[in-house]
């Protein structure tokens, strides 16, 4: 199941390029059909899936006979170029272009392809893929159903879902961004497979279907067996061939021209009014991050597990996927994760309320990413309090306690630098040092931002505050990310408290030393001095692309003049 939603931010040849990947898995035929779900709406979608098919038509037999072990089509040229010069000539049709607009598409449940699959298929599991993100090796739904059919393993019965680890095939080997996600997917992730499994992730996950239809570990297709007609109309809605379903795991006999009818009938927009989609059925409506949500609420509040499957390391990766290659795409997606989390974390639905469910340390795991945005307001007194402390010629450590203030630092960087290391089996400095950077640069800047959207949103006065926001794929090849330079290109409002943080810091470091050099008393200002450095190098990119750098992706003009003006007010207020 291939989800995408805007044929603008999410180009249409590399979604076709996920569904042909997925059509060519090393799987029995008659037991794997693909779906691909456009949330837009879009006839360039259609159009570039009817030409997919054809196309697949001769990539799949080819796929089989050779035992090619990369079925995404673009690593073969020469029969992929006519295929690809094909869907890009629709997608510059003009005619074509003009029938589909934003204005015109319309708001639906996101329950669609679930509901139309178990009309067609049926199938007990479901991989869901996003549009970004193709197969990488043919037997990556084999791996999957392994555990899945595995009667003798400790998740013989309650298996819910297998979760597959995103990688990314442009990730650079100077991944400025920390787009690799290495802390998430490298090192929390195994832990938490540990316990009762790891976070359902959005994509790369082969999920058992009854389990998101709200049923329970134990027997859960009788469950739907002993409920009355009525009472699971309520539940799923009126389609009878969609009831036959739950109760039959067989795939659908429903004659063609019914099928259709029943098909259109469950896709409709209104087809969830008055039953229990989104709330006890399906994915949960109620955050943004419904994967999050749907896996802490719909699936292990409800007693069923998850397992990890990660590559040994002479395997390939089962799925790649593409990441932002500019700073704003980045910190934006991340701003959509945290505000989504944390909307979580503060409403009824804590994860830490259900710790008797799931047990302590799996809640704990759920409430770690659910409050990590609130990261942001002891980094944002990190970046001001000691600033302007030293730019008066004071000190805001105790001298007792720099000595501490050492210990707990060098400690918590060698923690890092461990797990880093680990992860990538050698010694990795510059990774590092890339992921310091960016979790302070997110601090203030995404998760920031994603905490004053949930406060406003909880007071009522948000608006569209915590809208979901689609993260563009479509990229000129990320040149700047690439060569490891920082791409300001496009960047909002989101990065302004980051410029004006620098600003702040390296106005008073200077200004602080010049001071000192002055009155020719230093005092024991160590502790800051140590903080203020290493704040200035972490910032070195923000500094260098608002006054150093002259290229069309440095920081836009009206940012730095506002980051001026702000650093000022607060040096003229409180220093």
């Amino acid at each position: 199941m291939v989800v995408t939603a805007d044929p603008d931010k999410e180009p249409v040849v590399k979604v076709m390029n996920k569904v042909i990947s997925a059509m060519a898995l090393d799987y029995p035929g008659a037991r794997l059909t693909v779906y691909l779900s456009d949330d837009a709406g879009s006839p360039l979608t259609l159009l570039a899936a009817r030409k997919a098919y054809a196309f697949a038509r001769a990539w799949v037999p080819f796929c089989r006979k050779y035992r090619v072990q990369c079925p995404c089509p673009d690593s073969r040229e020469n029969m992929y170029d006519r295929f690809k010069e094909d869907v890009e000539e629709a997608m510059n049709d003009g005619a074509l272009s003009q029938i589909w607009t934003e204005a015109a598409r319309q708001d639906h449940d996101a329950h669609v392809e679930l509901r139309v699959s178990s009309l067609v298929s049926n199938a007990p599991y479901v991989m869901v893929l996003d549009c970004d993100m193709y197969c990488n090796t043919r037997s990556s739904v084999l791996e999957a159903m392994c555990f899945h059919l595995d009667r003798r393993g400790r998740h013989a019965d309650d298996l819910a879902f297998v979760q597959f680890p995103q990688m990314f095939h442009n990730v650079s080997g100077n991944d400025i961004y920390a787009n690799e996600l290495r802390s998430i997917f490298s090192t929390r992730w195994k832990g938490l497979d540990g316990l009762r499994g790891p976070i359902l992730s959005g994509t790369g996950f082969c999920l058992r279907r009854d389990s998101v239809y709200g049923a329970r570990p134990v027997s859960s297709q009788d469950q739907f067996c002993s409920m009355e007609v009525g009472e699971l109309k309520t539940r799923f809605g009126n389609s009878n061939g969609h009831i036959a379903s739950l109760l039959c795991r067989s795939k659908s006999t429903i004659a063609g021209d019914v099928l259709l009818e029943d098909a259109t009938f469950v896709a409709s927009c209104a087809y969830e009014t008055g039953t229990k989609w989104g709330e006890e059925v399906g994915f949960l409506y109620q955050s943004m991050v419904e994967d999050y949500f749907t896996g802490y609420k719909q699936l292990y509040c409800r007693g069923w597990t998850s397992v990890y499957c990660y590559p040994a390391p002479s395997r390939p990766a089962s799925f790649l996927g593409s990441v932002p290659t500019n700073l704003n795409d980045v910190l934006v997606q991340n701003k959509r994760w945290m505000s989504g989390m944390l909307a979580v974390g503060l409403s009824r639905h804590c994860p830490l309320a259900s710790a008797i469910t799931v047990s302590v340390p799996q809640s704990m795991g759920f409430a770690y990413y659910a409050f990590m945005a609130l990261y942001a307001f002891p980094v944002l007194c990190y970046a001001t309090l000691p600033q302007l402390h030293f730019f008066r010629g004071g000190t805001s450590f105790p001298e007792a306690s720099s000595l501490w203030f050492a210990a707990v630092f060098a400690s918590s960087s060698l923690q890092h630098l461990i797990e880093v290391s680990v992860a990538k089996r050698r010694l990795a400095a510059r990774t590092w040092w890339n992921e310091q950077r960016f979790w302070a640069l997110n601090a203030v800047t995404g998760q920031l931002f994603a905490c004053l959207s949930v406060a406003l949103d909880l007071v009522g006065a948000g608006g569209r505050a915590v809208d979901f926001d689609l993260t563009s794929k479509a990229s000129d090849g990320g040149r700047l990310y690439q060569d490891g330079v920082f791409d300001f290109a496009g960047c909002s409002t989101v990065l302004l408290p980051a410029t004006t943080l620098c600003l702040l810091n390296d106005a008073a470091l200077v200004a602080g030393v010049w001071k000192m050099v002055i009155s020719g008393g230093w005092g024991d200002v160590s502790g800051e001095m140590f903080l203020l450095c290493y704040v200035a190098a972490l910032s070195y990119p923000l500094l260098q692309g608002m006054f150093l750098r002259r290229d069309p992706a440095r920081v836009p003009v009206w940012i730095t003049a506002m980051s001026v003006l702000m650093a000022a007010t607060l040096l003229f207020l409180f220093g």
